[in-house]
């Protein structure tokens, strides 16, 4: 299990369920997961062999184009095996060899030539683990939660280093009002430290009356986060300087977990591979849609208004 160094001035959010227990509660961890909660697969781990991950390349500076090496950076899973691959021949000996590939897509292309140091048995080795993974991390939402039905999903798969990031919510710059379900899972065979600290709605209530803040009623609660994530801790420019408490995480190899990443702060402090899915779940499909993080920022800004009107 991962393990984790509590923050005593940070709520402790943190909810460790085997799959068997999960399967057990009628709404799986939908409850948890509206609640804000960072839920732990206990004794789970991604069934799939990490060495893949770990012997291909992280470097994509080698990539002129600045639109390809960001596509490589935030890689779309499913260009691994979306369309075919190196094909086996079968030699007279009951050996055999994969051939070259080819593709016309520039994505795939990179992926097998730079990735896979154009390696054909290690791109058709990597093709099959990650759609395992895809398909496992399917399944992970289909049971832990049952009462959703999600209409996108953006299927991410992260190879390369991430170091010490500046403590965040993310903000995907979309003005659409969902409910957002992330799965992350560790494919290193390294630790993948993280720092978390406040929920965004607790965070933003403290700062609310010193900040003005209630010039962002109204708004796409993107603007709100923007102005926190900036102005007021710093952003990407003033990384690991903000003097926020935070909780410590270690996340195992091979290990699964679950969380709202537009409520709670983090901060990737070590990691090299890593894999984050994203549905796209429609507020009327959640058990509680006043939790969905829109909904939850509206309702700051009303209670504040009624603060300052009392």
């Amino acid at each position: 299990m991962a393990t984790i160094v509590r923050h005593p001035d940070v709520e402790d959010y943190f909810v460790e369920l085997t799959l068997d227990e999960i399967r057990k509660r009628p709404a799986g961890i939908t409850d948890l997961y509206e609640a804000n909660r960072l839920i732990l697969l206990k004794d789970y781990r991604m069934p799939i062999e990490l060495d893949i991950f770990q012997a291909m390349s992280g470097n994509i500076t080698k990539v002129d184009n600045p639109r390809l090496r960001k596509q490589l950076k935030k890689l779309t899973s499913t260009k691994f095996f979306e369309g075919a691959g190196p094909e086996f021949t079968e030699d007279e000996h009951g050996g055999g060899a994969y051939g070259s590939f080819e593709t016309e897509d520039p994505v795939r292309r990179a992926v097998y030539d730079v990735l896979c140091n154009g390696d054909p048995e290690l791109f058709a080795r990597a093709s099959t683990a990650m759609k395992t993974a895809h398909d496992t991390a399917l399944e992970l939402f289909s049971i832990c939660f049952p009462t959703y039905e999600y209409f996108r999903v953006v299927p991410s798969v992260r190879l390369t280093t991430t170091l010490f990031e500046n403590i965040h919510w993310d903000n995907h710059q979309i003005a659409e009002d969902f409910q957002q379900v992330r799965i992350f899972c560790n494919l290193d065979q390294r630790p993948r430290l993280w720092h978390t600290s406040h929920n965004f709605v607790t965070y933003a209530e403290t700062l609310y009356e010193k900040h003005g803040l209630e010039r962002f009623a109204g708004q796409d609660p993107n603007e709100l986060n923007n102005y926190i994530c900036g102005p007021v801790l710093g952003g990407t420019a003033n990384a690991c300087k903000d003097s926020l408490p935070r909780h410590t995480i270690a996340f195992e190899p091979g290990e699964v977990w679950f969380g709202e990443s537009r409520m709670i702060s983090h901060q990737i402090f070590y990691g090299e591979r890593a894999m984050v899915y994203m549905f796209f779940v429609s507020p009327n499909g959640m058990l509680r849609a006043d939790r969905r993080f829109n909904q939850q920022v509206e309702d700051l800004h009303a209670r504040m208004a009624k603060s300052v009107a009392a």
